[in-house]
């Protein structure tokens, strides 16, 4: 199934420009002296972001879900359960995270395209939004398909926002590396992801610290250092304070990220 940024690729790859029957189409309507109707394209943004918001507000049920038998294993003691509770937790805050932060690009894309209406502003706005869905797409599509998925629909409205825009499509699909956008657009992303780390706090409850999966993950690196790289199961899970099966599963989950490496004699941290 395409990602995202898949359908958003094709979408600028088909767009050459208007025809004359666009022209016309786009005089009765009401388009500006650049051939752009800016209401337009801020009637198509606000509808991608209310697709991105309905996505939010699944995302922020299944965090309270999660957090419920977080603490329902907490009450009954039963560690591996609250390891993975925290963990699924923690991952949809990330995913909760990702998708606050292309709602609040598109946020201030709106404000800024309805503030200024000009042609330079939808070219910075429109690759900014092109390189966050990009990435979205990508990170999502890793961690969570089923949340990438879904967004496909947001990705499908956003079609009639590039054809508006459609002579800037190799500004749009050219931009590999937020260090090819240009300051403004760079400003827009930053400012985007601050609102979004603030809201996912300030929205979704807390992983505690204690069985924090990134938490966990540093703490056991060190002791793995502190060990010479020899590690037995039950001493570190002693130290850590979670059962052995969760040392297992964060050994399996480190050498899979390619921190350290898993042999017979013990665990070694790659570079240390």
């Amino acid at each position: 199934m395409p990602g995202v940024a898949d359908i958003f690729r094709r979408v600028i790859g088909r767009i050459s420009g208007y025809s004359n029957e666009d022209s016309y189409a786009d005089a009765a309507s009401g388009v500006q002296g650049d051939g752009i109707s800016y209401d337009d394209v801020l009637a198509q943004l606000h509808m991608v972001k209310e697709e991105i918001d309905r996505a939010k507000i699944r995302l922020q049920e299944e965090i309270i879900n999660y957090h419920e038998r977080l603490k329902s294993s907490l009450k009954n003691n039963d560690h591996e359960s609250v390891i993975i509770s925290a963990s699924e937790l923690a991952l949809k805050k990330k995913v909760y995270k990702a998708v606050a932060t292309y709602s609040s690009l598109l946020s201030l894309a709106i404000e800024r395209i309805r503030d200024t209406r000009n042609l330079e502003t939808i070219a910075k706005t429109i690759a900014s939004v092109s390189y966050a869905m990009q990435h979205m797409s990508e990170y999502l599509g890793t961690i969570t398909p089923e949340v990438s998925a879904s967004l496909l629909a947001a990705a499908e409205h956003t079609e009639s926002v590039i054809r508006k825009a459609g002579l800037l499509g190799s500004i749009v699909s050219d931009v590999k590396s937020v260090s090819m956008l240009d300051q403004e657009a760079r400003q827009l992303i930053a400012e985007a992801a601050k609102e979004a780390a603030e809201e996912t706090e300030r929205v979704t409850p807390a992983v505690p610290e204690s069985f924090d999966p990134t938490a966990l993950e540093t703490r056991l690196i060190e002791y793995i250092r502190a060990s010479g790289g020899v590690v037995k199961i039950s001493k570190a899970a002693e130290s850590l304070g979670v059962p052995p099966g969760v040392i297992r599963e964060l050994l399996a989950r480190l050498e899979a990220k390619g921190f350290i490496k898993v042999e017979r004699v013990g665990t070694y941290v790659q570079g240390a």
